[in-house]
Parts: structure tokens; C-alpha cells; sequence
């Protein structure tokens, strides 16, 4: 599939292409012939300069500015092809703070889709949601699966902003779709935000302690490659069939996180390196089982093996540690 329809020549935002996904969805504009490349974060849930390669290239801004503030949101969306919504919350913050979920992943969508109301815009959008949004599934679920029961208040804001989606591009005409992330890994992901199992797990193993795995480590895991995800959006923008329609995004990689942490300790830790056991986080889901088949229809495949993947992961991270 030529993806270059869907961004040659155009006006893209990335709101949150400052974090980890956003980043890497920001580089991929670019090598795809965007005109021009705009990431909009708050910089709240960055630590690491994660666009500072693209400083100095005619055809990249980085904007500060928040989802939460409707004025911020309505001026960025000015004159804008395609809109590539990773900001977002993270499953760590909600347990903490609640309602900072609730005015990121519901009030910051609400404020961008009513901004591209008012404003007649005719961009196309792709929402970056979550496979947290089933909560704990015991059968494979597929992307239109009805049944959802979330088990965080992350899952519950995140499947209210899908909604949102839905409605506004049924009812109002906004040219809205919908990828649900699983488990993704790789560089950028910085661990001391404390989220992605692997990059915390590699982490603890390359500065010589253990991976803490949380409960008995039986959850299961499809992990992704963060490229992965972000050619994911494209494959998606690149087609009208997409829209007001979700798709799971996710490799057929599945472990569970012991597996996970025995393999990292032994390929990355000091000789006789063993996991540690924590207390089980609050709403772990255990079985996510998303039927991939929507995506893959669409071109979506691996682009490296999760070996691969991991020592690049390996790689970015040890080059950080050496930073600190």
C-alpha cells in the first residue's frame, strides 16, 4: 500500500508527538513527504528530548500546548490535513490522580473533536485508544467486540473517548478512526515514567538489579514494536473505509511477563540474575486476546522479529543509562 497518499504534500499534527509513540509517528510523517510536521505535548509525561534529531528542519514545529485548553487545541488544528491523537494518561497516573485521567483521555478528546466541529474542519483524525478498554477478556475479542468491561479508570476514560470518536464522526461527519495499542516496546520509552514492562525490566537487568515482576507474573502480554505502531496509524489514515471504525493493534508475540523477566535476566543480567516478586498492580489485566485480522487487512505486519526488537530496545536504553 502507497502510504504516501494519505501524508505527501500535507499538514499534519501530532498531538503528544513529543512521548514515546507520538515521536516515532512524527518521524514517520516526516520520511513519508509531509509538508509540514507539527507536534503538540505539554511536555507533562516527557524527560527524554525525544525530537531534538528533527531541530532545525524547515518542516517541523514543536508546539507547547495541552489538550485540556480548548483555545490551544482549536488554534493548532488550524489548516491541517491529518491529525495523529497519541496524548494521553497513562494507566500509572490514573491510579494516582483520577481525575487528571479524566481531563486528559475524555475532556482533552472532547475538546479536540468539538474543536474540529466548530471549526468545519475536514481533516482526517486517528485516535490512539487502548486494548484496556476490554478489561480482562477470556476469549479472543475482534475490533467491533461490544463487550467491554474496563477494569481501571484509565480502561473507563479510554473507552469514553472511543465513543466520543464514534459519535462525532457518525453524527457530525468528523473523519475519525480508532487503533487500540497492546503492550508496546522500544526506544523512547523511558522507564523512569514508569510504564512498559520491557523497557522497565531491561532497565532494572542492565543497571545490574533484578526485574520486579508484579503478583505471580502469569499476565500475558502481545508485545509490540513502537514502529510498528506508528505505521499502524498510516496504514489506517490511508483509506476512508476506516472511518468510524477500530482496529487492535498488536503483534502475534504473546508471553507472560515471568517468561518476560526470566528471559531479560538471563540475556541481560549478571550471571544468576532471577526475578523479584511485588505485590499485583490494581485492575492487571491477565488475558488480552485481540483478534488482529482489520489491521492486517490493511497491511499491517511485524517489520522485525521481537529479538530484534528487544536489542534495539537493549541498545536505547543503555545509551541512556550511560547519559545519567
Amino acid at each position: 500500500m502507497n502510504l504516501n497518499n494519505s501524508v505527501k504534500n500535507k499538514s499534519v499534527l501530532v498531538v503528544g508527538g513529543a512521548g514515546f509513540i507520538g515521536s516515532h509517528i512524527v518521524d514517520r510523517a516526516m520520511e513519508l513527504g509531509a509538508e509540514k510536521v507539527m507536534s503538540f505535548d505539554n511536555f507533562s509525561g516527557v524527560i527524554s528530548d525525544n525530537l531534538a534529531h528533527l531541530k532545525g528542519d524547515p518542516r517541523f514545529v514543536s508546539v507547547k500546548g495541552d489538550l485540556r485548553n480548548f483555545e490551544e487545541v482549536k488554534k493548532a488544528i488550524e489548516g491541517v490535513d491529518l491529525i495523529l491523537n497519541q496524548a494521553t494518561s497513562k494507566l500509572v497516573t490514573s491510579i494516582k490522580d483520577p481525575m487528571a485521567d479524566v481531563m486528559t483521555n475524555t475532556v482533552g478528546n472532547m475538546n479536540l473533536l468539538e474543536a474540529m466541529r466548530k471549526s468545519g474542519s475536514s481533516a482526517r483524525i486517528v485516535h490512539a485508544s487502548t486494548g484496556s478498554v476490554f478489561g480482562d477478556a477470556q476469549v479472543p475479542y475482534n475490533d467491533t467486540t461490544s463487550v467491554k468491561e474496563p477494569t481501571t479508570i484509565y480502561g473507563a476514560n479510554k473507552l469514553a473517548a472511543e465513543h466520543y470518536h464514534l459519535y462525532f464522526a457518525k453524527e457530525y461527519g468528523i473523519k475519525s478512526s480508532i487503533v487500540r495499542y497492546y503492550h508496546v516496546y522500544g526506544e523512547r520509552q523511558d522507564s523512569r515514567l514508569g510504564a512498559g514492562v520491557i523497557n522497565l525490566f531491561l532497565s532494572n537487568a542492565l543497571a545490574g538489579k533484578a526485574p520486579q515482576v508484579c503478583g505471580k507474573g502469569e499476565a500475558i502480554r502481545c508485545f509490540t514494536y513502537v514502529k510498528d505502531c506508528a505505521e499502524a496509524n498510516f496504514l489506517v489514515a490511508n483509506s476512508n473505509y476506516t472511518i468510524a471504525k477500530r482496529y487492535n493493534v498488536a503483534s502475534k508475540v504473546r508471553m507472560s511477563v515471568l517468561e518476560l523477566a526470566e528471559m531479560i535476566a538471563q540475556k541481560y543480567g549478571a550471571p544468576g540474575m532471577k526475578p523479584t516478586f511485588i505485590p499485583e498492580r490494581t485492575g492487571e489485566v491477565l488475558r488480552p486476546i485481540p483478534d488482529t485480522r482489520g489491521i492486517e487487512e490493511l497491511g499491517f505486519k511485524e517489520s522485525v522479529t521481537f529479538d530484534e526488537g528487544l536489542e534495539r530496545t537493549k541498545q536505547w536504553i543503555a545509551g541512556q543509562l550511560q547519559k545519567q
